[in-house]
């Protein structure tokens, strides 16, 4: 006989919505790492100035990197160090399609000379002109293959300072040496890997000599607050990577804050004018930038976690399937447990004769509850109640009804199921016709 009182299927934590969730929640983990990331790598390279402001700071000066995002006062400046990783600013820099080119891409993001001349017309700036490919931040190795094309460098300075200013070259030796000029009393050396130069005409040395200077005090041809710039032709002065070599972080720590004076120095890797009067800072009226700010780093990495967590939840409430599971035990739990339990054990030991006793006793009970109500209390056998009802308005099908309930009384305990299906399907069937007469 088919079970029609087994177990119910448990609800199971299924293994392949955890494998799911968890591949999810790592690729999201990826993405915003990887996001998070891309903001300060080339900060932390060997090409980027990181080390630059920590070591100013230990050294009790004040130092600080910025990356745009907020108005800088430019009366506390004294200071603004602009990095230049673009040596064709003003143009969209071309999207690398392979690895080698990847690793030949002369411009880390995209610059504008008017920016960078702007902002040295507003405070005292030292711009330090590019020398390396990408492959240097990538690979962490300075080989001379890595170097930026000197005519584009030169060019880059020629934008910057005039066309006086004379050439960019590259010393012949690996290392070179250049003394700061402006305190004789002391011999600090600043050492340079395949040091980048150029003449500086018109210009005053600081680090170098005239028609091989590495930093140089230059006209600034614009008209502006500040008609001077101080240029940096070689990078590997002042960047991680240089900074261990010979005396160039003490040459770091003496020269910039000489310079600075009592103001700030800041290391501005923005690609926008940033620097604002006090009392603009105050009066700046709210715009749509300062909206579209909170989605940005870092405030965009919590905004996409927030998103995905929303899609996952909206995505697994979507698929789940029935009401809530409620915890509490419901009046006749316990009991329909103890018979489903029952009808098992007898299912499994071929006791199909007995089963079918207890299930025509439970179908009789069921049928009188449903006819005289549940306050009815049943007196003996169950079907004596309900036959005698029966009988009072359909007596051939209670006749009926009483023979077939002997004969399955009469049925062996250990009985087949395919003997007791027709037994099940007769009296089914009476159950139906009374229901229908009814």
């Amino acid at each position: 006989m088919t079970d029609t009182t087994g177990f119910q299927p448990e609800d199971r934590i299924r293994l392949d919505w955890i494998v799911i969730g968890v591949v999810v929640v790592l690729c999201a983990g990826i993405f915003l790492y990887l996001l998070a990331g891309r903001q300060y790598a080339l900060r932390d390279s060997a090409s980027g100035f990181d080390g630059l402001e920590y070591w100013l700071n230990n050294q009790s000066h004040t130092a600080q990197s910025f990356t745009g995002g907020w108005p800088l006062d430019r009366s506390s400046v004294g200071l603004l160090i602009q990095p230049i990783y673009d040596t064709n600013p003003g143009s969209d820099r071309d999207v690398a399609q392979t690895k080698e080119d990847l690793l030949l891409q002369t411009d880390e993001f995209d610059q504008d000379v008017a920016v960078i001349r702007e902002k040295a017309q507003s405070v005292p700036s030292l711009i330090i002109l590019p020398k390396w490919r990408s492959g240097m931040r990538l690979t962490g190795f300075g080989h001379p293959f890595l170097i930026a094309p000197r005519a584009d460098v030169q060019a880059l300075l020629h934008q910057l300072a005039g066309m006086d200013v004379g050439q960019v070259f590259h010393a012949h030796t690996p290392f070179s040496e250049y003394a700061l000029t402006s305190d004789p009393d002391e011999s600090l050396l600043a050492r340079i890997y395949a040091a980048q130069v150029f003449e500086g005409r018109g210009c005053v040395p600081i680090l170098g000599r005239p028609g091989a200077m590495v930093l140089g005090l230059c006209p600034l041809p614009s008209e502006g607050e500040q008609d001077q710039v101080y240029v940096l032709s070689d990078p590997d002065l002042l960047n991680n990577h240089g900074l261990s070599l010979g005396d160039n972080a003490w040459i770091a720590a003496q020269l910039l804050p000489d310079i600075a004076g009592e103001g700030r120095i800041v290391i501005d890797y923005s690609d926008q004018n940033w620097l604002t009067e006090s009392e603009q800072v105050i009066e700046r009226e709210r715009t749509w930038e300062d909206l579209k700010r909170l989605f940005q780093p870092p405030f965009l990495i919590l905004w996409i976690g927030s998103g995905i967590l929303l899609i996952l939840a909206i995505w697994r409430g979507g698929i789940r399937n029935g009401p809530v599971h409620d915890p509490q035990p419901m009046l006749g739990t316990g009991k329909r447990t103890a018979n489903r339990v029952r009808a098992r054990l007898m299912r499994l030991t071929d006791q199909d004769g007995a089963l079918l006793t207890d299930f025509i006793d439970t179908r009789l009970r069921a049928h009188a509850t449903a006819t005289f109500g549940t306050a009815h209390k049943i007196a003996g056998r169950p079907e004596v109640a309900y036959l005698n009802f029966v009988r009072a308005r359909h007596p051939d099908l209670a006749q009926q009804l009483e023979e077939l309930i002997d004969t399955i009384r009469a049925l062996p305990a250990h009985l087949s199921a395919a003997d007791a299906i027709p037994y099940v399907d007769q009296f089914e069937l009476i159950l139906e016709q009374l229901a229908d007469d009814a």
